[in-house]
C-alpha cells in the first residue's frame, strides 16, 4: 500500500479510539479520549491545550505555595471556565478532582494526541486530492 492511499482513508479519531478502548489507561485518559472524539481538528487541539496549561501552571502556584484566589492561575481557571465553552467544561469535569499534577498529565497527554491529530489534517488532505 501505497502512503497516498494509506492516507486517503486516514482515520483521525483511530487513537482516540484506541484510548478508550485500552484497559492499561486510568479512567480519566479513557473518558478525556472520548471527549477529544466529538471535537474539531484545530479546535479540539487548542481549547485543549489552553486547559493543560491552566493546569501546569496552577499546579506550579500550589507547589510554590501560593493560595491567593487571584492568582494569576487560578483567574485564567476562571476566565476559561466563564466563557462556558462546553468541551473544556467538561474535559475540567473529567479532572477536577483529581491532584493537579495529574490532571495537568491527563490534560497534556490528551493535548499531545489531539495536536498528532490536528497535524495530520494538511497531508491528509493533500492525498484526497
Amino acid at each position: 500500500m501505497k502512503i497516498q492511499q494509506f492516507l486517503a482513508t486516514y482515520d483521525f479519531d483511530l487513537q482516540l479510539a484506541d484510548a478508550m478502548a485500552d484497559p492499561d489507561l486510568s479512567e480519566s485518559r479513557r473518558l478525556l479520549a472520548a471527549l477529544g472524539r466529538n471535537e474539531g481538528l484545530d479546535g479540539g487541539y487548542y481549547e485543549t491545550q489552553e486547559l493543560a496549561e491552566a493546569f501546569l501552571e496552577a499546579a506550579r502556584e500550589t507547589n510554590a505555595g501560593i493560595t491567593d484566589a487571584r492568582s494569576p492561575a487560578r483567574m485564567r481557571m476562571r476566565e476559561i471556565l466563564d466563557r462556558r465553552l462546553d468541551y473544556q467544561r467538561e474535559l475540567f469535569q473529567v479532572v477536577a478532582l483529581l491532584p493537579l499534577a495529574d490532571a495537568a498529565a491527563d490534560l497534556c497527554w490528551l493535548a499531545a494526541i489531539m495536536k498528532d491529530r490536528a497535524d495530520m489534517h494538511e497531508p491528509v488532505s493533500q492525498a484526497r486530492g
